[in-house]
């Protein structure tokens, strides 16, 4: 009977130990989801298609996170605005980029959104990502109005892009059926078949200047179409993350004068179920002390640092973020 009690008491013990152990280990959130502790061994990158400055942007950054983070590997992913969102309150990306107009649609759960999302944070906001029409420079098409009958490329279906031109072709008593035709397809491609006469217009949503264009500015000749104050106007009602901005002239080399468009910030957002408060700390001081390196790769982030990150911040600050931009005076 003593051996029978002695075993069932080890056994207990051994029960009791490993449940110690387990709540050790982990911690649970306010809904009862187990929280982040440390940083992810896997990290995906929601990012976006190869030609745009996020994925040049995304690559450079997965670099110096290998040696923030030795223990993780980085996977960047080829998103958008909207699904790199969806991704990351689905836990299938770490961290990735959005729109400033898209984040507080999905705040709010609306339009692309069918459900509020509540798990992610911002980290930094980076950049304007501008708004682009651009046509060869032998073009026939000079404002909105004029893609009618024209085969247009706005972008990958669904992408933040996308869904500004149809915004932009509403404002302008226009849908789809107006135009010659639409080609989705990444930003490179789409460059592709602009030179070689397939479309006639690229629409993006990126940086200005982005190297694809350049390139196509260089040996083909471009210009970019600009948005009428009215439109600007409307777009602003419509989402108030849609800034008026303009593209200054040389910004592409052969496009001298000033164009009218609109922009929202590029923002860098992490998964709150993947990524805890020491993490994104140091996610947060990396994008700060590596802003030389960012500058190099587009002058988009010339204006890039901790000041501008929090006076321009779109949706709520990761509770990393914030002990870092108030560690070093960024943020009261």
């Amino acid at each position: 009977m003593k051996k029978i009690l002695a075993v069932l008491m080890t056994f207990i013990l051994m029960v009791l130990a490993g449940c110690s152990s387990n709540e050790a280990g982990s911690s649970e959130s306010k809904n009862g989801e187990p929280e982040a502790e440390g940083a992810p061994r896997d990290m995906t990158f929601g990012s976006a298609t190869v030609g745009g400055f996020w994925y040049t942007l995304s690559g450079a950054m997965g670099e110096k996170m290998k040696e923030v983070f030795p223990e993780t590997s980085v996977t960047i992913v080829e998103g958008g605005s909207v699904s790199n969102l969806l991704g990351l309150s689905q836990g299938t990306f770490a961290l990735g980029f959005s729109n400033g107009q898209t984040v507080p649609e999905a705040i709010n759960g609306i339009n692309s959104f069918k459900e509020k999302i509540d798990n992610v944070s911002t980290v930094a906001t980076l950049y304007p990502n501008v708004f682009h029409i651009v046509v060869r420079e032998d073009s026939d098409i000079y404002s909105v109005q004029d893609l009618k009958g024209k085969k247009v490329s706005p972008g990958i279906k669904g992408y933040s892009g996308e869904l500004a031109f149809i915004d932009i072709l509403k404002l302008n008593d226009m849908t789809y059926d107006d135009l010659g035709g639409i080609e989705y397809i990444g930003t490179a491609d789409g460059a592709d078949l602009l030179r070689d006469g397939h479309i006639d217009a690229i629409v993006g949503m990126i940086s200005a200047p982005v190297s694809t264009f350049q390139e196509l500015d260089t040996t083909l000749g471009i210009r970019l179409i600009p948005l009428d104050d009215e439109t600007i106007k409307g777009l602003h009602e419509m989402n108030e993350g849609y800034l008026e901005y303009t593209v200054e002239g040389g910004t592409y080399s052969n496009v001298k004068e000033d164009v009218k468009t609109v922009a929202g910030y590029t923002v860098l957002l992490v998964s709150d179920d993947l990524m805890d408060e020491e993490t994104v700390y140091k996610l947060t001081k990396m994008m700060v002390e590596e802003k030389e390196t960012w500058a190099t790769l587009s002058p988009v982030m010339k204006d890039f640092n901790a000041e501008y990150s929090v006076t321009h911040n779109v949706g709520k600050l990761h509770p990393g973020a914030e002990k870092y931009y108030k560690e070093i005076g960024a943020l009261k």
